[in-house]
């Protein structure tokens, strides 16, 4: 799976509550316990549990092999049994058919096409249970127990779900999400004044359109009191200190980060207005498309990054709505002949990318909540609307 080489994409999960360090007889027990084939299926006709992590038919759940130091890696297994929806209309035509024949006449009555369709669910529903339709799938799962977080090998929010419901039935403990709203709400949970994130509003760098209503668009949107507008504030703000180069950034883990956007581009509209535009390039900020699109009112929804620290440079696709990230590359794992050494020093560099990403929007957040915000937000309106670095000096000046 691509969790032990390769890029890696996952979905990142807090636990809520606390799990032990290690790897323990009890836990090793309820992961067996519903392990794939034991546990029942689920409503919509899918089969899920814990395999391996080598492969998709991987039944050893041992713990030696499953645990190296603080960190459990498995395998999520997923099976659906659900018939194409082809397949179901394929087969309510052949029920009719044969009614028709039955019949001598041309055409079927409600209720004859009613019975037709019952016929064919039963035949669906049968073969379904036999395997015929089964689709299996399987993703790979990081459980970081030092830091207590969980990634799951996809960007799924729907199989995330499940993800999430499987693992509070086997250890007990609920996942919570580590989108730009909980992520923020943890780093800020012991500041002098984390109400502070309450009172934050959407960043706007353009004038909103004649007749917006912003408390309207947030209701309709369904995300009043959601703080996953500061997942594309993030990106917009990179864009700038990278614009500007003013060297590393300076963050709580002791190292001093250096960031950037590229390869990728994705730019909404803030107001819902003009779409959304989308640059796949080397250094895709310094294209007129990506500029012309700021002095419009967009900011990237998701964004390519190289993110370096002092354990090397990580590159990773970022979804600033979710912080779901993609094709993860870490730096090189040293040369040592332990496999095991080797996987379990790799599992840290994931989690390091995991932590500088915290770091960095935890120094965003320590701005956005500070008193000079308003200043800075109008320094950002300037810069998105192409003004130069003299007027910029000017506009900071005149704040």
């Amino acid at each position: 799976m691509a969790l032990v080489s390769g890029p890696f994409s996952f979905q990142r999960f807090f636990i809520s509550g606390k799990l032990p360090a290690h790897l323990t007889e009890k836990m090793l027990a309820t992961i067996e316990e519903r392990a794939f084939g034991r546990g029942r299926g689920l409503s919509d006709d899918t089969q899920v549990g814990w395999i391996g992590p080598r492969h998709l038919l991987d039944d050893d759940l041992g713990g030696e092999r499953i645990a190296l130091g603080s960190f459990l890696q498995l395998g999520f297994r997923v099976d659906r049994l659900a018939a194409p929806a082809g397949v179901v209309k394929a087969y309510v035509r052949m029920e009719e058919e044969t009614l028709r024949r039955a019949s001598g006449r041309d055409f079927l009555s409600r209720g004859e096409r009613k019975k037709a369709k019952e016929l064919a669910m039963t035949r669906v529903e049968q073969e379904a249970r036999d395997g015929a339709f089964r689709r299996m799938a399987a993703y790979p799962v990081l459980v970081d127990l030092s830091r207590q977080i969980v990634l799951l090998g996809t960007t799924g929010a729907a199989l995330g779900d499940k993800f999430a419901n499987h693992f509070s039935d086997t250890f007990g403990k609920s996942l919570e999400p580590a989108t730009p709203d909980t992520v923020a709400r943890r780093l800020f949970a012991d500041a002098a004044n984390p109400a502070a994130l309450d009172h934050l509003t959407p960043m706007r760098l353009v004038k909103p359109p004649d007749g917006y209503d912003a408390d309207r668009a947030a209701s309709a949107a369904g995300i009043v009191g959601d703080l996953r507008f500061l997942g594309r504030e993030l990106l917009t703000w990179i864009w700038r200190q990278s614009d500007e180069d003013h060297g590393g950034l300076a963050v709580r883990t002791g190292d001093t980060l250096t960031v950037m956007l590229d390869r990728s581009l994705k730019l909404t509209c803030d107001f819902g207005v003009t779409g959304s535009t989308t640059i796949v390039c080397d250094g895709p900020t310094g294209l007129p498309e990506a500029r012309a699109a700021l002095r419009i009112g967009k900011q990237p929804a998701r964004a390519g990054m190289i993110l370096s620290g002092r354990e090397g440079e990580f590159r990773f696709t970022l979804d600033a709505q979710r912080f779901a990230i993609t094709g993860l590359v870490v730096p090189e794992e040293s040369r040592q002949d332990d496999w095991r050494a080797k996987l379990e020093e790799r599992f840290e560099r994931i989690a390091d990318a995991t932590v500088l990403l915290d770091a960095l929007f935890e120094l965003f957040l320590t701005q956005r909540v500070g008193r000079e915000w308003s200043s800075e937000q109008r320094r950002l309106s300037a810069w998105a609307a192409g003004k130069t670095q003299e007027k910029l000096v000017g506009a900071a000046a005149g704040a």
